[in-house]
């Protein structure tokens, strides 16, 4: 379990990397996704309706048919949400709406040990070290297998992406494209000049830091076209968005 997943060995590579959200509590879709070549698997505990016991099932069901990452968006950066994940094995974690550097700051020391971070050390009953029984490989490569997201999801935060990306520990600036251009009062606006503008700026911004970047992505045209804008992590789908748009256009072929 102690191990680097698909998602940063392939980024550290210099290569791209395609990823979908897990919304549902179900282990069985975690299962079929897994089983796809995904290069990450974002289990959404921030708008999911999903609990820690079934994202602990649900880690068992990808890592049982391949080498896919299995991540966690969090809540909130909170500190007992970064520790549960943790230590059910996660090995990367997405804080949502990182507004400054304290903010990223915050959420780097929640993932690391004493004396790097206050991260609460609770081997015996974490199942990331086989509830002990890996404590000690686990204490010595953790940190740098771990893979530490910081979403940029309002113009505070693009104004404060260099002081974000200059934190230690974090590893990826991911735009969150719908809260972003809800900052500015424009909720899914992303047509309107001043939408796509913030936009811009935050991408252009997170590339000069050298942080990898990230966004959310729906098919494969715009997938396509954010690798060439520079992204290095999209998150392109969900089984909830895969199972409802087959279902559609199935429905919509047959000539009944």
């Amino acid at each position: 379990m102690n191990r680097i997943g698909k998602l940063k060995e392939r980024l550290s590579e210099g290569k791209k990397a395609a990823g979908c959200w897990l919304f549902t509590g179900s282990a069985d879709m975690a299962e079929i996704l897994g089983s796809c070549g995904f290069d990450a698997i974002m289990i959404d505990h921030e708008h999911g309706c999903g609990s820690l016991p079934e994202a602990i099932h649900q880690h068992r069901a990808i890592r049982s048919v391949g080498d896919t990452s299995v991540l966690m968006r969090i809540p909130s950066n909170d500190p007992v949400a970064v520790k549960k994940a943790l230590d059910a094995g996660m090995e990367g974690i997405m804080f949502p709406a990182v507004n400054t550097a304290a903010e990223a700051k915050a959420a780097v020391d929640a993932c690391r040990f004493p004396p790097a971070g206050s991260r609460g050390v609770g081997i015996g009953a974490a199942r990331a070290a086989l509830f002990g029984r890996d404590a000690q490989t686990y204490f010595t490569g953790f940190e740098e297998k771990l893979l530490i997201i910081c979403q940029i999801e309002t113009k505070q935060a693009v104004e404060n992406i260099e002081a974000i990306a200059a934190v230690d520990g974090v590893d990826m600036l991911f735009i969150g494209p719908y809260d972003l251009s809800g900052s500015i009062g424009k909720p899914g606006a992303f047509d309107d000049p001043e939408v796509k503008a913030l936009f811009e700026e935050a991408r252009d911004k997170i590339k000069r830091s050298g942080k990898w970047l990230g966004c959310i992505t729906t098919g494969s045209d715009q997938t396509n076209s954010f690798y060439q804008e520079g992204f290095d992590f999209l998150i392109c789908a969900s089984e909830t968005s895969l199972v409802s748009r087959a279902g559609a256009d199935l429905l919509g072929q047959l000539k009944i």
